[in-house]
């Protein structure tokens, strides 16, 4: 039997044969440049008027085709200009242009079009679909059903509400895919490591500064940027636009301390996210943090305390909640906190109205988000207006479900709520699978200081995200929002793809030592089979 020597390759088959060459990054961008500039020449040539449109449209095709090679050869990019992006864009509205938060959506366009495009080059990624498939089918159909709109029509609430929406599960999926997960997580804690310092800083600047200078010296909106307890303390946004966007990067860079992070770098990021969760002063923030706590514990080991722990501290909640009373509205009738739950109880009770609605719904934008848009123009970021005092919305306006579980139903139904959860409890499983308890000290699944951290790491911090996000549903709609729906669905999909994407799937049995190897060359069989005995 002829033996191939260690050094022949096998020939390309299927679709490796049509993998993308190594440099065609560099002959796809002089491609596109050869392309726009004679384009851009003719039109100026036609339209001198223009001149200066047709120039920023071949400088963003060109700046676009660039981060979309860029994202391409550094998939781990994303993370960090997404984050970035995401957490500056409303400060950026606010003291450059209104138009700067159009750059997300090109943020979008371009991370989903390298991401189609490295689907041509390797059949990874399309295996990890595979894996996922339990989780991505109910989501298909949530997205079918907005697409569809079966009890609304196709207007401009029901173009914002569903661009949302599509816009954070798409983000999802995109970091389902990424080509490098472990380098993703890797960008993803020195990303919270330079991001939550500097959020921390600013948003208690803005606490020093009180309120009065936070509206009439820097600009800022009473009642979105700034704002209040039911107690009198103040809540700063950082660079967000509310507090709660703010508490949500907190939360995440809780997460990154506990499971990603190594010692030093962990303790830096988690007192940088207390020290934001102080200064945004965000209830259901805490709370979160408790859970992270829990899972950290359940992570360790010691699932029997967290769950005793877990009961009593439900027990506690529920005996404060019932001695706490508030109103709903400014001067209004106080009401214990248990039953209205600062005024959830009745913005979810807008979301239905009658059987109809519990079935389809009562159409995408009618109720909710998607409401408070009614033109396509480009919304300014919320600002200081001498001349006017903002609108104040409160419980019992049909804008304020304050429920992502809630804003499906009202948009389409039952059914959706059904495939929402069911698309997120299936990733559960499927993160649950990944994660093993991580022992208090040994070697085994330790951080290294080069390299990414360990899938079973990965698995757990996608566990504590998934489920802190699941809870900050409940109280408010922010799986279709800008920027809370997207932070979390981007680091939700690229710790699923960390935790769950890379483990190898079990295959046959290895040979055993003892049994004999058809392919070896006869000069490595024994010196009995090669010299019998006569």
């Amino acid at each position: 039997m002829t033996v191939l020597p260690p050094a022949a390759r096998a020939l390309p088959t299927g679709r490796a044969r049509h993998a993308l060459p190594v440099n065609w990054p560099r002959r796809w961008l002089l491609g596109i440049g050869a392309v726009l500039l004679p384009l851009a020449v003719a039109a100026v040539a036609v339209a001198p008027q223009h001149a200066r449109l047709v120039a920023a449209a071949v400088l963003g095709g060109c700046a676009a085709a660039a981060a979309t090679a860029a994202l391409v050869r550094r998939p781990e990019l994303l993370v960090w200009a997404a984050l970035v992006l995401f957490s500056l864009s409303g400060e950026l509205q606010l003291r450059v242009s209104a138009s700067f938060g159009l750059v997300k959506d090109a943020l979008l366009v371009v991370a989903a079009l390298a991401t189609a495009i490295t689907l041509l080059r390797k059949d990874v990624r399309l295996a990890r679909v595979r894996r996922f498939a339990p989780a991505l089918a109910p989501l298909a159909v949530l997205v079918g059903l907005y697409l569809v709109n079966p009890a609304g029509s196709y207007d401009t609430p029901w173009l914002f509400g569903t661009r949302l929406l599509l816009s954070a599960l798409a983000l999802l999926l995109i970091g389902l895919l990424t080509a490098a997960p472990g380098r993703s997580v890797q960008a993803l804690v020195r990303c919270c490591a330079v991001l939550l310092p500097f959020e921390a800083v600013f948003a208690w600047a803005q606490q020093f500064a009180g309120a009065d200078a936070l509206v009439f010296s820097w600009g800022y909106e009473f009642g979105s940027q700034v704002r209040l307890t039911s107690t009198g303390g103040l809540r700063t946004s950082g660079t967000f636009q509310d507090p709660f966007q703010l508490a949500a990067l907190a939360v995440i860079g809780l997460a990154v301390a506990l499971f990603l992070a190594r010692p030093a770098l962990g303790l830096l990021i988690g007192a940088a996210s207390l020290a934001v969760l102080a200064a945004a002063d965000v209830r259901t923030a805490f709370l979160q943090a408790g859970v992270l706590l829990a899972v950290w514990v359940i992570s360790r080991g010691f699932w029997r305390q967290a769950l005793l722990a877990g009961l009593v501290a439900a027990v506690a909640g529920i005996l404060a909640l019932a001695t706490i009373t508030t109103s709903e509205t400014p001067g209004g009738p106080e009401k214990p906190l248990l039953l209205s739950l600062n005024g959830r109880s009745t913005s979810w009770a807008l979301a239905v109205t009658d059987w109809q609605s519990v079935a389809v719904g009562n159409g995408v934008g009618d109720r909710g988000i998607g409401s408070t848009r009614v033109d396509t123009t480009i919304a300014d970021a919320p600002s200081y207006d001498p001349t006017q005092a903002p609108t104040a919305v409160f419980a019992g306006n049909t804008a304020f479900l304050d429920s992502a579980y809630a804003q499906v139903l009202s948009d389409v139904g039952i059914v959706g709520v059904a495939a929402l959860i069911a698309g997120f409890g299936s990733l559960l499983w499927l993160l649950l699978r990944g994660a093993r308890p991580l022992p208090l000290r040994g070697p085994a699944d330790r951080i290294q200081r080069r390299g990414p951290p360990p899938p079973v790491r990965a698995a757990w911090a996608g566990l504590a995200v998934l489920l802190t996000t699941a809870i900050d549903w409940i109280g408010r709609a922010s799986l279709a929002s800008y920027t809370t729906g997207y932070l979390t669905m981007l680091v939700l999909g690229v710790l699923a793809a960390a935790a769950v994407g890379t483990q190898p799937r079990p295959g046959p049995p290895a040979a055993t030592p003892s049994e004999p190897d058809r392919l070896s060359p006869p000069a490595l069989a024994p010196m009995s089979a090669r010299y019998p005995n006569p």
